[in-house]
């Protein structure tokens, strides 16, 4: 076949063999950097802190003895202090799950505004800047202005001391798990807004003016239309939020009191204070588990949802 199209001036065919053999290697090519990124950022640190959790800790440093003392210890304590660590983890996963479900109660109707309701493009675009804005500033200075607000000379308190409610419980927010609520809440909101909006902005409106033009009223549709199909984005949202909540330690350390500390908390101390790498490790790794579960159950959650 070759030979007569050169004869009569044709080029050659190419066989579609050939050409999806050249396309497999051009995806595989652009692959490398992606893999060699994640080896190299992702797979070696975690194989290394999962060694170091294995390591017993020596007055003068680590002692490479191969043991599970230290996954012992964060899950079933010892007998001078108990199990402080599995507590804590709970109660850092409280946190994470209060500050999601907040998240998500002020996102959706947010999303849902820029979505179906503006219909001035330039206006969509203020709002989705100042949606965004708030993620260019430093994530430490954003922790730092509620502690500020919360403070007892603050804006808050000033606020409290003008509707007479000075002398009530608003007035001691700061230091204490409400206020690392709220300030995890103020952070992370952006996040699950472009992440329900992203799923709404693919919804056609011909289907919320088809559910009008049945009769549906729009509670109902917004409940069984909407809802359902922004759900995937909801998850998303929600274990992106979740996961970042829970593994947090800059908020509970400048807003928390000293029974508000969290998972991260331990981490940091272990790696800091007490200089007990091994441990820090461990307990960062059991972190890490609870967060790849999560994960885990949100992405097949998830695709039931797109099925």
């Amino acid at each position: 076949m070759s030979d007569a199209a050169a004869q009569v001036g044709l080029p050659p065919v190419t066989p579609e063999v050939d050409h999806k053999e050249g396309k497999g290697r051009g995806r595989a090519f652009l692959g490398i950097p992606v893999v060699g990124w994640m080896f190299l950022f992702f797979a070696i640190p975690y194989t290394l802190l999962f060694l170091q959790s294995l390591w017993k800790p020596t007055a003068f440093g680590v002692s490479h003895d191969w043991n599970l003392e230290n996954y012992k210890l964060v899950f079933f304590g010892d007998a001078l202090s108990g199990n402080i660590y599995i507590p804590t983890l709970l109660r850092s996963l409280k946190v994470g799950a209060l500050v999601t479900i907040f998240a998500t109660t002020l996102a959706f109707p947010i999303a849902y505004l820029l979505a179906f309701k503006i219909r001035n493009s330039r206006t969509r675009l203020v709002l989705y800047v100042l949606v965004i804005v708030p993620l260019w500033a430093s994530y430490l200075l954003r922790a730092y202005a509620w502690k500020v607000i919360l403070g007892q000379n603050g804006l808050f308190a000033s606020v409290l001391d003008q509707v007479g409610l000075a002398n009530t419980f608003l007035s001691n927010l700061l230091y204490s798990q409400s206020a690392v609520v709220i300030t995890m809440t103020h952070i992370f909101t952006p996040f699950m807004i472009l992440t329900i909006y992203a799923v709404l902005e693919r919804l056609p409106p011909s289907l919320i003016e088809a559910s009008k033009d049945l009769g549906v009223g729009r509670f109902k549709t917004f409940f069984t239309l909407v809802v359902p199909l922004a759900l995937p984005g909801v998850i998303a949202g929600a274990t992106f939020t979740m996961g970042l909540s829970t593994g947090d330690f800059v908020a509970p350390q400048l807003v928390g009191g000293p029974h508000d500390v969290m998972i991260a908390n331990q981490v940091y101390s272990q790696f800091g204070a007490t200089n007990n790498w091994p441990l820090g490790s461990a307990i960062a790794f059991v972190l890490l588990g609870f967060v790849a579960i999560l994960v885990a159950l949100s992405t097949q959650a998830e695709r039931r949802e797109q099925l």
